[in-house]
């Protein structure tokens, strides 16, 4: 399982644990009259948001730096390919 399956999944989780927390903290604080809970499970309900747009948000990170990691491959292959050339040897298939 690769890094990011893993962390979808554990940001899964996690807003669904989020959002049924709130929702059954705001059911349970109209039910029972407190509103205490009622704030509770909105504020449960708003971090399960949070979560999603943090996720998004390393998504894209993460995106920025495989791309990064990439250029730098690519760049470091025509730097030993320059290097091969001006040794005049042959050229590494790497």
């Amino acid at each position: 399982m690769t890094k990011r399956r893993t962390a979808r999944i554990v940001f899964g989780i996690g807003f669904v644990v989020l959002l049924a927390d709130g929702a059954a903290a705001i059911w349970l604080g109209q039910v029972s009259g407190r509103t205490a809970l009622v704030v509770v499970g909105v504020m449960l309900v708003a971090a399960a948001g949070g979560l999603i747009v943090a996720y998004r948000r390393w998504m894209t990170a993460l995106d920025a730096v495989d791309e990064a990691r990439r250029d730098l491959q690519a760049e470091v292959a025509r730097l030993r390919h320059a290097a091969s050339a001006a040794r005049g040897g042959r050229p590494n298939p790497n």
